[in-house]
């Protein structure tokens, strides 16, 4: 196989308006001065009062075969949960995604999901209130549809939802497509250390390329929206960027990327921290 390009080892990301903003300008928000400002508008309370964690599907943990490590996650939430929206994805419908269902989009939960306007949503998305059956059955088909699910309690969100005075009782599942995803332009702004602190990987699964097993064709870098691939010697590296999402896994010919967990670490203690974690952050229960 020929050598590839530059070009030919980036990722297909969406193509709205605002990516397009993001690609070309987001450089600025790396500015001393412009980050300073930037960041105590984005965060005034810090880091700390946000989560953000990425749930790969596609890795046996333990005992729990595949995808059930995040089902219990969510199934957790999604019982302790007040009041559950369902909408479809935003990301999916302003990029008018032909890979994914414009269906399969968040799970809201919370006092902030109580206090949507369902007529009044990002990129004019449809919503409803939903039961816990309902929602966990979401999570089912969006794991089946190979979508990869990310828990998130931030800000942003809440302003972005017009429900920032509850931005401690709202919390998300979001179901994410490479091709869509809006987290794709944060690596256009932000730092790949302040992406690591907002976005939390899972403890003991890590992820390598088989030199043996690679012929360098690139496809995985089609579907790497976080910078965590470099290509030496014409093989595929997972470089410090990587989310240990399990995209590039999923779309490997080869079969040569492999997604593990450390037998050393117990997934039902892996579990108990990052509920530990969130529930610091956020009450979901009104």
């Amino acid at each position: 196989m020929g050598k590839l390009k530059k070009k030919d080892l980036k990722p297909i990301e969406r193509s709205t308006k605002n990516a397009k903003i993001a690609q070309k300008f987001g450089w600025a928000l790396k500015l001393p001065i412009i980050k300073q400002i930037f960041h105590k508008r984005q965060w005034p309370r810090g880091h700390e009062v946000e989560e953000g964690q990425v749930l790969p599907v596609n890795v046996k943990m333990g005992e729990y075969e595949n995808a059930v490590v995040p089902k219990k996650l969510m199934d957790y939430f999604i019982d302790k949960a007040g009041t559950i929206v369902l909408i479809q994805c935003p990301c999916r419908v302003s990029n008018n995604c032909q890979n994914h269902s414009h269906d399969l989009g968040c799970v809201w939960m919370g006092k902030g999901a109580a206090n949507l306007d369902l007529d009044d949503l990002p990129a004019g998305v449809k919503g409803r209130q939903a039961t816990k059956e309902e929602a966990k059955e979401r999570v089912r088909l969006a794991i089946e549809d190979g979508l990869v699910p990310y828990m998130g309690k931030f800000r942003s969100d809440a302003k972005l939802y017009k429900v920032l005075e509850y931005e401690d009782e709202f919390m998300d599942f979001c179901f994410c497509c490479s091709c869509c995803c809006v987290n794709a332009e944060l690596k256009y702004g932000l730092p790949s250390s302040t992406l690591k602190t907002l976005v939390t990987t899972m403890k003991g699964v890590s992820i390598k390329t088989d030199p043996e097993k690679c012929v360098g064709c690139g496809k995985c870098f089609s579907v790497c929206i976080f910078n965590g691939l470099k290509m030496v010697d014409g093989k595929s590296v997972h470089t410090d960027n990587c989310l240990l999402c399990g995209r590039c896994e999923q779309v490997c010919p080869e079969g040569a990327i492999s997604i593990n967990f450390d037998e050393k670490y117990d997934p039902d203690e892996i579990i108990d921290e990052i509920i530990q974690r969130y529930e610091k952050v956020v009450d979901i229960s009104g």
